[in-house]
């Protein structure tokens, strides 16, 4: 899959969450991608635009613990993390090799969102986008 085909994709998936949740789940992703030491950003939509690539570390730091296994790296692979605290990544989505998105509310936590009861339904939105990247990854 090219990039332009995930991120129509991805806006897709993100609108029907937001529509199922009755507001945003995620008001900041990214699309990056892993060379090495070195990160690419394919695409970013968010708040925090300048900042966001110079307070990537410390942000993804919870998440990062996720993407240490190999399975983490398969595309379709997801996680959440509960400790994505404002600017603190809150959730990925391996894309294919090496291509994450990553999600994040810049105001909620994970715990917060959760909490609601919507969130049962916005997340089904949220596998099935993970899965269609299992199916037909990304590739950069």
């Amino acid at each position: 899959m090219q990039l332009e085909d995930a991120i129509t994709r991805i806006e897709k998936s993100l609108s029907r969450m937001n529509t199922l949740y009755g507001r945003t789940v995620f008001n900041e992703i990214a699309v990056i991608a892993l060379k090495g030491n070195q990160l690419q950003v394919g695409y970013y939509d968010g708040p925090r635009k300048d900042a966001f690539m110079t307070n990537f570390a410390d942000d993804s730091q919870a998440i990062r613990k996720e993407l240490k296994s190999e399975a983490s790296r398969q595309g379709g692979e997801f996680s959440f993390t509960r400790e994505g605290d404002g600017s603190g990544v809150d959730a990925y989505i391996c894309l294919g090799p090496d291509v994450y998105l990553f999600c994040n509310h810049t105001e909620k936590s994970m715990k917060e969102i959760t909490e609601d009861a919507s969130w049962l339904d916005a997340q089904g939105s949220f596998l099935g986008l993970s899965q269609f990247f299992a199916v037909d990854p990304l590739i950069l």
